[in-house]
This record gives structure tokens, sequence and C-alpha cells, in this order.
């Protein structure tokens, strides 16, 4: 396992990317709608990229071995479809000059939900016995009352959005709720101090994830979303917390077989 001092560079890396590009998608602001939707559809390209490849690696380590191995191959998924989504993206806005949503990207987006939902249950399932009704019911009355409004505020509007688009984006709030209930019982386990929160960083990152989908249609509805909007920081945050959260398993799997190998020649 890790010690103090691994984790404390790890959080400050961690830190210090956060900084990075929320501090570079609010300077760019200040140069432009034009040169922020820039930075910021070429900051999720990278971003989303690094994730599939170290989505990879982990998965080819584990090998559909237990539940990890199973959560791993499904986290693979969501990132290959979240990075097709963002190339998508960034190629409508940059090169087309076409509106986004809705779009083929959606398809992408929404296609992860599922594979984020499986990987949230095979990745808390070591923690099952810890897991009580009561923290279930809780969590579920929150995803609930996230799902009311924002649905609500979706099928209700008078934005310029087509039918289909606003029936596109009711599926949004629907998928958020529902991926909601395991990312915060994670995060409640983390309160508790069962669980590091380099462990939780997956979870954390599901959970500003659906806070940025929740500010993203909240802001397009009111038609004023525009990409590095400031909620596209929380998108990419999500992102790093994803990829910090592998490397730190990654970490742990490499040092369990160090020991394991050591075990053998001793």
């Amino acid at each position: 396992m890790q010690n103090n001092l691994e984790k404390l560079q790890e959080q400050k890396s961690l830190f210090t990317c956060l900084l990075i590009t929320g501090l570079g998608i609010m300077l760019a602001t200040f140069c432009g709608k034009e040169v922020v939707k820039t930075v910021t559809d070429f900051t999720y390209i990278p971003v989303s990229g690094a994730l599939v490849i170290l989505s990879i690696i982990i998965s080819t380590r584990f090998r559909k071995t237990g539940n990890h191995g199973k959560a791993w191959l499904l986290f693979l998924g969501i990132s290959i479809s979240w990075f097709i989504a963002e190339t998508i993206w960034a190629e409508y806005e940059l090169v087309y000059h076409l509106n986004p949503f809705p779009s083929s990207a959606d398809a992408f987006y929404i296609s992860g939900y599922p594979f984020l939902f499986l990987f949230s249950i095979y990745y808390l399932k070591p923690f099952k016995k810890l897991i009580s009704r009561k923290m279930i019911l809780l969590t579920s009355l929150i995803a609930v009352s996230v799902l009311i409004p924002s649905l609500y505020m979706t099928v209700d509007n008078n934005s310029h959005e087509s039918k289909f688009a606003i029936a596109l984006g009711s599926i949004y709030p629907i998928a958020d709720s529902i991926i909601l209930v395991p990312a915060l019982i994670g995060i409640f386990l983390f309160f508790k101090g069962e669980v590091n929160f380099l462990w939780t960083l997956l979870l954390i990152g599901i959970l500003f994830e659906v806070i940025a989908d929740t500010g993203f249609q909240y802001f397009t509805l009111n038609n004023s979303y525009y990409t590095g909007h400031p909620v596209d920081i929380l998108f990419i945050w999500s992102y790093i917390m994803f990829s910090f959260g592998i490397y730190n398993h990654i970490q742990i799997f490499k040092k369990n077989n160090k020991i394991k190998e050591f075990d053998k020649v001793a």
C-alpha cells in the first residue's frame, strides 16, 4: 500500500492539475468566447484521451479477474465512449462551426452512463458489508430530490431548443440521478473513514460529472451556455479525478505484485 508521503504527493499533483486547468479556462474567458471555446475543446481531447490510456493499462492488468477486473473493463467502455463524444463535439465546433447539441456526440455521452452505473456497483462490491439500507435510502432520496427539479426544468422550459433536443436533454438528469446513488454511497464511506481519499476519487469524479451536467442543462435552457463556460471546468475536473483515481489503483496494483513476487522468492 502507499505510504503517507506518496499519498500527499499524489494529492498535491491532483490539486495542481485542477488549479492549472481551472485557471487556464478562466483566463481564456477574458480573451473572448472564440478563444475560450478553442482552448476548452483542445483541453477536453488530451484530458479524456489520457483517461482512455490509463483505463487500457489498468483493465489489461486486471484481465477480468474478480469484481475489480470487471469494473475496469466497464470503465474502459466509459472512457472510450466519452473520448469519442468529446472528439465529435470539438469537430462540430472547430471544423464545421455547428452547434454540437443535439448531435451524434450525445449518443456516445449517453452510452457511457450504463457502463458508469455498472462500474460503480462492481467498484463498491468489496464494501457491501459496510453499506446499510439506511445509506441506500438516504442517497436515493437525494438523487430523487435532484432529479425532480432537473427534469421539470428540462421539460417545462421556454428555450429555442427543439422538442427532440428537449427530449434528449431529459435523458441526462435521469441518468445522472441513477449514477448519483452509488457515487454518494462511496463518498459517505469516505467521510466515515472506511476508504481513503484517492480510492474515492472515481466516485467524486462522478459527483462532479452530475453537478456539471445539471449546470450545463440549466445554462443551455436559458441560452447562456457556451463552450468554455465555467461549468466546463467541472467536466474537465471530473476527467482529471477519474485519471488520478485510476493512476492510484495502478500504483497499488504494482506494489501488491511486488510484494507477491518478494514472498515467492522468500
